[in-house]
């Protein structure tokens, strides 16, 4: 029980600090204009700030979902642990991101900007460069979660 709260806490904590970091940089440099501005194409769909009472609600459960989210995300993955921590670094890094980034994104069965999905789906209004500018902050968040994870499961850890 005690490695089982020790993987999901470390996946935890990785994907919530992760996970804001990737906003933080993303949303100013890439994806504002799709959420606020003369076009927020986002909004749509999306609850936004351009509405203060319904993103009220958001910032008071974004971190409780993202709790959620990693406690999930850790549940899934608990039973590879011992595989995992057998490889090397650079396996673990690039088993854990692609799993996330393909499984958790880009196949992912969600209509959303930049899965497949998404793009069969949406809208025209979200067009392709919408799909492409949110890359970055996604696959970003996955690698960063990636390297830090496999950092952080040591073999050493579980013995």
């Amino acid at each position: 029980m005690k490695k089982y709260l020790v993987f999901t806490g470390k996946f935890t904590v990785i994907h919530i600090v992760t996970y804001f970091i990737a906003g933080a940089l993303a949303y100013p440099l890439l994806t504002k204009q799709f959420y606020v501005g003369s076009n927020p194409v986002f909004s749509s769909f999306m609850v936004t700030q351009n509405d203060t009472e319904l993103w009220a609600n958001v910032m008071k459960w974004i971190l409780h979902g993202q709790f959620i989210r990693g406690i999930l995300m850790a549940l899934a993955l608990y039973p590879f642990c011992d595989i995992l921590r057998n490889w090397k670094y650079l396996k673990r890094f690039l088993t854990i991101t692609s799993i996330y980034v393909i499984f958790g994104f880009w196949a992912g069965a969600v209509v959303a900007p930049g899965t497949i999905d998404g793009l069969i789906y949406m809208r025209p209004e979200i067009s392709t460069y919408s799909h492409i500018m949110v890359q970055p902050e996604i696959v970003g968040q996955r690698l960063l979660l990636g390297l830090w994870f496999a950092w952080w499961i040591k073999p050493e850890q579980y013995k």
